[in-house]
């Protein structure tokens, strides 16, 4: 089956990486080195990972930034969001038709202690605002630590390949949004002041305001002073009937996709919506060779 990826792009470096062997449905496929299962399927041209318990309708990707379950998978026996899990060596995975059996074990698990650490300020978020507020804290000699759920900063910048509009000196405007994003993590690895965790995921602020942390699989107690919630831009978009459909994709699913993981969904694509976001999308699929076949407004003229 040839790979539906994007080799030449007039922005982005495509990188050359190695191969790792997995199985879908016991057919053997290969993905490359530090891709998620989710973009691993659909360079495959696999865009049905299950279908919904209640109607059969079919699962795929939905946002791409692990805040939905429609992706859901079971990998290697444990059911997980396909855009947050990479994908590993002969790694075994399955759409998640009804719930699997639960390993029976009669050992008692081996629980080692938990690491305990303390931080003036926790930032959850390492987008441009976590690393915006990073910055500022760092300057001031502020103890801080940023989490983020992905392995690298910069949050949405990174799938922004078009130059950005506004103030020049708040907003870096002429800059391509992925190098912003670079430009501010550059900033936030200078600062002495500030630590920082990638692939690491907030999983409970407690009532005595510690925070549980899980940090490459290791679960970790933090005990900030003040906690800044910066977790992120959503798409939030009119819904209409079918819009779950395989196919169909928010903005930033598509964004990630061809401009993150430069991989191919579609030859033909068609946008609803000619705000800045439409008029964005439809730039960075003619940049990664995909043909805009339309766009539609609700309104008299596109507001973008």
């Amino acid at each position: 089956m040839e790979q539906q990826r994007i080799h030449e792009h007039p922005v982005l470096d495509v990188p050359v990486k190695e191969d790792v062997k997995f199985y879908w449905n016991n057919e053997s496929l290969t993905a490359k080195v530090g891709e998620v299962i989710s973009s691993a399927l659909m360079a495959n041209g696999i865009k049905t990972f299950g279908h919904h318990h209640k109607d059969g309708t079919a699962q795929g990707i939905f946002c791409a930034n692990g805040q939905c379950a429609k992706c859901t998978v079971i990998a290697n026996g444990i059911p997980v969001k396909s855009c947050m899990t990479v994908v590993q060596e002969n790694m075994i995975v399955k759409p998640a038709e009804g719930l699997p059996e639960m390993p029976i074990s009669e050992e008692r698990p081996n629980l080692s202690p938990v690491e305990q650490l303390t931080a003036e300020v926790l930032i959850i978020g390492g987008g441009p605002a976590g690393l915006s507020a990073a910055i500022e804290l760092g300057k001031r000699n502020i103890k801080t630590l940023i989490i983020d759920d992905k392995n690298e900063l910069g949050g949405k910048l990174v799938l922004q390949t078009h130059k950005f509009f506004g103030s020049v000196e708040d907003s870096h405007a002429g800059t391509r949004g992925n190098d912003i994003g670079k430009l501010l993590a550059k900033e936030v690895g200078e600062l002495d002041a500030v630590d920082v965790w990638l692939n690491s995921t907030a999983i409970y602020v407690f009532s005595d305001k510690k925070v549980g942390i899980l940090k490459d699989g290791v679960y970790k107690i933090v005990e900030p002073k003040l906690i800044l919630n910066a977790a992120g831009a959503r798409e939030k978009y009119l819904r209409f009937n079918g819009n779950t459909l395989t196919g169909i994709y928010g903005a930033g699913a598509f964004q990630t996709l061809v401009n993150r993981d430069l991989v191919k969904p579609t030859e033909r694509l068609f946008i609803i919506g000619g705000g800045n976001v439409g008029l964005i999308a439809g730039y960075h699929a003619l940049q990664a060779g995909i043909e805009v076949v339309g766009l539609v407004e609700a309104m008299p003229k596109c507001g973008g």
